[in-house]
């Protein structure tokens, strides 16, 4: 007869425990936090639900959002996605979720001349 290891009894340690438990915790963690990005609208996609927002160094980052998603113009009033025009500025909230990244809040300035 041979020993079996804790492992393959399925039994985990303390400190197996531990980790284990931290991690869904950390991934929580990781999950809500919210990545704040100021810059301009450079493209909208409502058919596709995303929006590529060029940031005040020039980096542009796609930010992807629920079709039933309401941004809030800088002035208080109700307003929809297909309300932002290209060239607005934007602030936009997001997280990571998977490899994208998905819109919490976003508030807009329209482009002069709109």
């Amino acid at each position: 007869m041979t020993a079996m290891t804790s492992e393959e009894l399925g039994i985990s340690s303390p400190a197996e425990k531990a980790a284990d438990s931290k991690a869904p915790a950390e991934k929580a963690a990781e999950k809500a936090k919210a990545t704040k990005l100021a810059g301009d609208v450079g493209l909208l996609d409502t058919e596709k639900n995303y929006l590529i927002v060029v940031s005040k160094d020039g980096k542009l980052v796609t930010i992807d959002f629920d079709p039933k998603f309401q941004p809030t113009e800088l002035k208080p009033e109700p307003a929809k996605v297909a309300d932002i025009g290209l060239g607005s500025q934007a602030v936009v909230q997001y997280t990571k979720q998977g490899d994208k990244n998905v819109a919490t809040s976003v508030e807009y300035r329209p482009a002069k001349g709109e």
